[in-house]
């Protein structure tokens, strides 16, 4: 799946593959960087209200830093810290108990934006990586790319789909899940939507609108703390 480790269908966690951050004391400058970075991470990450009626924090409620997933060329969906030049990485998740429709927005800010840029190269990667994927007893089918949102304001945008048959348990399930993406500058916005296949629309919708909303915040954001 695209890089955006989603709790509420893996086991979050490191396993040592690339990334990470650096042995060496972190420079003052680069604590301050990356306390601007947290700051609007802190504000532009949505919260259960943003959603919609209904949603509510899901735990882990929040994960900060939240780490990297990756493909490997087995299909094995994993996870790994974050890579180098990460300044900031947050996750939240929410849930909506009438509908079972859950949802994890996450704001990863970066250095630059060429390691942004990079980032999102590697997440398409992950998507055309495999097809079916699996992590434990937990299977996804149907992996792909699909058509991303039609949004204004981003300098790219990335769209993932994909269907999970099979949960952690074992249990069999048919779960549409939607990954929409976009860049703008050094900042990389997600909003992960995962819930019953026949929602569909509903959880396109709020894909959208809630990766639309994030943008809409981080816009408001001072231009040299957000890094546009």
């Amino acid at each position: 799946m695209l890089a955006l480790v989603v709790v509420l269908v893996v086991t979050l966690g490191g396993d040592g593959d690339g990334g990470g951050s650096a042995v060496s004391p972190v420079p003052t400058d680069t604590k301050a960087a990356e306390a601007a970075a947290h700051a609007v991470a802190t504000r532009v990450a949505l919260a259960p209200p943003d959603w919609g009626s209904g949603f509510t924090q899901h735990k882990p409620y929040e994960v900060d830093p939240a780490p990297e997933s990756l493909v490997r060329e087995n299909c094995e969906f994993a996870s790994r810290p974050s890579r180098i030049g990460t300044l900031a990485s947050l996750q939240r998740n929410v849930t909506q108990a009438s509908s079972g429709i859950a949802g994890t927005s996450e704001v990863k800010v970066f250095a630059d934006e060429a390691t942004a840029k990079q980032y999102l190269s590697d997440a398409r990667d992950n998507i055309h990586r495999c097809p079916d994927q699996f992590r434990g007893k937990e299977r996804w089918n149907g992996v792909r790319e699909a058509s991303p949102p039609q949004l204004s304001g981003f300098d790219e945008l990335v769209s993932e789909e994909g269907r999970q048959v099979v949960a952690a348990d074992g249990a069999k399930v048919n779960d549409l899940y939607v990954i929409a993406t976009g860049r703008d500058g050094r900042n990389i916005l997600s909003a992960y939507v995962v819930g019953k296949a026949d929602l569909d629309a509903q959880i396109q919708k709020y894909a959208t609108d809630s990766l639309q909303k994030m943008h809409q915040r981080l816009e408001q954001q001072p231009e040299a703390a957000a890094g546009r």
